[in-house]
């Protein structure tokens, strides 16, 4: 079985390379996703969706990653930088115009059986907006 800490580098490297099918293989059919809005989707499908429609707004990769694992070895966390363009305009943000950032964000992963079931992504929302609007 792969480790936890694999598992993680490897979901971040399919995002960074839009590999959705890579994406897919690697979480748990009913994978529950809480976003940076704060919304929870279920389902792999619905995971898959919600990264490429935020992909589709933000082109976006993560770099300078830091992955730390729990004793236990079920849950991962990804300390990264987000660096993108900003070049769709999504519901709730600022109008996009191609503006770049570069803000911290953080994953969570929670791995059970060799796949991901639970994921969660947080960044300082306020800030990112802030950087948004220029």
């Amino acid at each position: 079985m792969t480790d936890a800490q694999t598992i993680a580098s490897r979901f971040m490297e399919a995002l960074n390379d839009r590999d959705f099918d890579a994406l897919s293989r690697l979480v748990d059919e009913d994978v529950a996703f809480d976003s940076l809005s704060g919304e929870r989707t279920l389902g792999a499908g619905s995971l898959r969706s919600w990264m490429m429609n935020y992909l589709r707004h933000f082109d976006e990769s993560l770099s300078d990653i830091v992955l730390m694992r729990d004793a236990a070895g079920q849950r991962v966390a990804a300390d990264t930088t987000a660096r993108g363009t900003y070049r769709e305009t999504l519901a709730g943000f600022p109008d996009a115009s191609g503006q770049a950032y570069s803000i911290a964000s953080v994953f969570v992963f929670e791995i059970e059986d060799g796949l991901i079931t639970r994921l969660s992504q947080y960044r300082n929302i306020r800030l990112f907006e802030r950087e948004l609007a220029g």
